[in-house]
């Protein structure tokens, strides 16, 4: 999982603001030993734009962009000359934005900070399968431990500020799911789906012949088992190897081609309803299954694509909203911009005409789904 996104974002977004890539925008440095009649915009003392007492130096921007580039291991070559002036654009909007907004909470009485930082802090962590890995890339990113803390911090802050008074009567209407459902009915496709239930025995791939003559009579007593009246859900809850879905009598949930292995798929979408499959092998060892359960192709209804379209544009509004604010912000009269800005081309509306429609809501098995 990497830490950052290949587009620089100019507002701190509600949908972001948890994940890596917002974590990791920048700290502005307040300018020291500025002279104020500079006006040569490459001198690193130039300041580049200002509220109040807080300055931002050429200096500190051109850090600010040479740190974004590293982590998102880019060169200006790479990157293009052409797009240097709204990579500078957007990270000058999120210095000044980042400061408007720490003067903004330290106004506030915000409770339970530390908690939520710790929180955030773990789910970063969550997307990496060892401590060891974590640390690896914050090393790759030049990213100290403590500055990624601070930057937790200010995000945080930044987040509360945002539901305080931005994020606010965002969640649409059913007219408004309706409407986006009709618009964009042909790329809700939900594809043919089954639900299984299956009795595994691992096989190590170093086993000895031997190893694995006992683990394929295993999984064949098991089947005769089943075969002969057994309830299938108590002879995988007593026989299968499958930690997730032995405690489950083996229930996979529901699931559609490309979720798991070719050979898997091969057997369950072949198998009908209330059938079990012979015993069969994949990387992980013998093992056959029951179809409990299956979903034909087809287009979703509304009803199963609300979920999903109400968080999409739940979001969308949400984001609407902050990138009004944050321009609001940005104009204040105490805002001033020393370096010419780049106006940044705003994202098109939700629901027209050739939107990207997100995808139905998964049922709750399915989220679940093993690579088997």
């Amino acid at each position: 999982m990497a830490f950052f996104s290949s587009r620089p974002s100019p507002l701190f977004s509600s949908k972001n603001i948890l994940s890596p890539t917002v974590l990791l925008m920048g700290v502005a440095l307040l300018a020291s030993g500025c002279h104020p009649t500079i006006t040569d915009p490459k001198d690193p003392k130039f300041i580049v734009a200002e509220k109040g007492t807080f300055k931002i130096t050429r200096a500190d921007l051109d850090k600010e962009t040479s740190t974004y580039l590293k982590q998102h291991q880019m060169t200006v070559e790479k990157m293009g000359p052409a797009k240097m002036p709204a990579l500078e654009t957007a990270l000058l909007d999120n210095m000044l934005l980042k400061e408007i907004f720490m003067e903004k909470a330290a106004a506030m009485q915000l409770k339970d900070v530390d908690k939520e930082e710790a929180d955030t802090l773990n789910k970063i962590k969550g997307h990496y399968p060892s401590e060891a890995e974590f640390e690896a890339q914050l090393k790759t990113a030049g990213l100290p431990l403590e500055e990624l803390k601070t930057r937790i911090h200010e995000n945080v802050l930044i987040h509360r500020v945002l539901l305080a008074e931005v994020v606010k009567d965002v969640d649409p209407t059913e007219q408004e799911i309706n409407d986006f459902y009709l618009q964009n009915k042909q790329n809700f496709v939900k594809n043919a789906r089954v639900r299984a239930s299956r009795i595994l025995v691992t096989v190590d791939e170093k086993a000895t012949p031997a190893d694995k003559q006992a683990k394929k009579k295993a999984i064949d007593k098991a089947h005769d088992r089943v075969a002969h009246g057994e309830d299938f859900a108590k002879v995988a809850a007593e026989v299968s190897e499958d930690r997730s879905s032995a405690p489950n009598g083996g229930d996979l949930n529901f699931f559609q081609r490309g979720e798991n292995e070719p050979q898997f798929d091969d057997v369950a979408f072949k198998t009908p309803v209330g059938k079990v499959s012979p015993v069969f092998e994949t990387p992980l060892g013998y093992q056959f299954i029951k179809v409990t359960d299956s979903q034909p192709a087809g287009v979703a209804t509304v009803a199963e694509a609300r979920p999903a379209i109400a968080n999409f544009l739940h979001q969308a509004k949400a984001e609407a909203a902050e990138r009004a604010y944050a321009k609001k912000l940005l104009a204040d009269k105490d805002v001033v911009y020393h370096l010419a800005r780049v106006e940044l081309p705003a994202p098109p509306a939700p629901g027209a005409a050739n939107a990207a429609a997100p995808a139905p809501a998964p049922t709750p098995a399915s989220t679940n789904a093993p690579t088997h």
